[in-house]
């Protein structure tokens, strides 16, 4: 369940661009300093974002918490408190990615007074979605779903569809927490229309996921089927295998569910061979226990044998005498209703010895 947030580098590029970083004429007659004094003092401003940017690209966050306080107290003083609600921000999301959660909402609360004075509503949602993902992690989830509602709807007033988008994904996300799946799916669903509609391949990834999980929790197996076999088709390339695993499993237990052991089988194939190429033997044995499962409901007691031997054979490259003792005994009754006894004979002097 992954949170989608805004980069905080795109704000501080946006920033370094901006030519605002001189107090405003009005402002000047309010400051003891001179104009050519809040013209350095500015430049500093600017120079502490500059080495800001490069210490958080090269992942020194803390280097760049400090350059970015100093173009903070910088703006203060030019009572440039657009800039500075800005920077308090970049910083809020900076604490927010070293999970160091209540000072990002320290910040994200103070960039949230500032953008209500400025009456910035952009400003705004973005303080109030920071502020929200940082209540939920710190478990105040009244509070973070108050703040991740209002950030909603700002994104709704200003029409700003990719910030939309990530607000219903972080709303329908505290709505996971609190075990109300039902209210995640409506808004997970909201956020899919508008992620088709932009043709955002990487957030379509992220949503699917989030269907077919939400789903899962439900019981809803047809929908469940529905979105990670759609997720499967869109990016099973790119996806880490240990997550295409998980996602396998689910839709094999899915496909169980509703009765359609046909496809089921089809999964738990394909899991199979993830396994396999995962080294899981762990996984393997499961996987296979579950064809065979699924090939007797089918009838297909050929395949059902093959699969409890092969599971029969992972036991014991894993050494396990209990995982053995248990494939065998499963094993043998397979055989004696088939009348197979050739087959389970084969193992049973070798488990002997080894018991």
């Amino acid at each position: 369940m992954t949170v989608m947030q805004q980069t905080p580098s795109k704000v501080v590029e946006r920033l370094l661009l901006e030519e605002t970083l001189v107090a405003s004429r009005e402002g000047l007659t309010q400051q003891v300093l001179t104009l050519e004094q809040q013209k350095c003092l500015a430049a500093e401003a600017k120079q502490a974002l500059k080495q800001g940017a490069a210490h958080q690209r090269r992942g020194n966050t803390v280097a760049a918490l400090a350059d970015f306080q100093k173009a903070l107290q910088a703006f203060q003083t030019l009572s440039q408190q657009r800039s500075e609600a800005k920077v308090v921000l970049v910083m809020a999301h900076l604490c927010y990615t070293l999970a160091d959660y209540l000072w990002a909402a320290d910040y994200a609360r103070q960039g949230l007074a500032l953008a209500q004075h400025l009456s910035d509503e952009s400003l705004q949602h973005q303080a109030l979605s920071c502020l929200g993902n940082s209540y939920r992690h710190l478990g105040e989830l009244d509070h973070a779903a108050t703040c991740m509602s209002q950030s909603l709807r700002l994104t709704q007033a200003v029409g700003d569809q990719e910030a939309e988008m990530r607000a219903l994904g972080n709303l329908a996300l505290i709505y996971r927490v609190q075990g109300e799946s039902e209210e995640a799916v409506t808004l997970y669903e909201q956020s899919l229309q508008i992620a088709e509609a932009q043709n955002d391949t990487l957030s379509l990834e992220q949503i699917l996921r989030n269907l077919g999980n939400a789903h899962h929790a439900l019981g809803n197996s047809p929908k469940t089927i529905e979105y990670y076999d759609r997720l499967l088709r869109l990016s099973r390339e790119r996806m880490e295998l240990s997550v295409v695993n998980k996602i396998l499993r689910n839709l094999h237990s899915a496909c169980y569910a509703i009765g359609d052991y046909s496809r089921a089988v089809v999964y738990l194939q394909e899991r199979l061979q993830l396994v396999r190429q995962l080294q899981d033997d762990r996984g393997e044995t499961q996987t296979l226990e579950s064809l065979a499962i699924s090939y007797d409901i089918l009838g297909d007691t050929a395949k059902a044998l093959q699969a409890r031997e092969e599971r029969l054979k992972v036991a014991m490259r894993l050494q396990d005498l209990p995982l053995q003792r248990q494939a065998l005994s499963s094993l043998k009754m397979a055989c004696i209703a088939q009348g197979d006894f050739d087959r389970v004979k084969r193992y049973i002097d070798y488990l002997t010895e080894s018991i």
